[in-house]
């Protein structure tokens, strides 16, 4: 089982989260569409921000996770990680379009 799968064994079936990160889970395994799952994942992350969940609580990391696993393998998902799944600030940092995210060395 790939990573997605261990994230979701994760959030218990009664959270809200659930069922939105099953929907990516099963659209990663289908179709490996990393822009599409992103823009999925940073609206999620946006609403759980706003809400006030800060960056340790297991909802936030299980789209971490997923967002980690996002980028092409190797030194751009290594840049993609240090420049904004390393805390809340960067997480914020991250753009609604993952188009923005062409050209930094961190996307594919």
């Amino acid at each position: 089982m790939s990573v997605f799968g261990g994230v979701i064994k994760k959030v218990t079936p009664a959270s809200p989260l659930y069922s939105l990160l099953f929907q990516m889970y099963k659209q990663v395994e289908n179709e490996r569409d990393s822009d599409e799952v992103y823009r999925h994942a940073i609206v999620i992350l946006d609403e759980l921000l706003r809400r006030g969940y800060r960056f340790n609580t297991p909802e936030v990391q299980a789209v971490v996770e997923i967002l980690r696993e996002l980028p092409a393998p190797g030194a751009k998902a290594r840049n993609f990680e240090k420049l904004y799944l390393q805390d809340e600030y960067g997480l914020r940092r991250l753009p609604h379009d993952p188009r923005k995210l062409y050209g930094q060395g961190c996307w594919h």
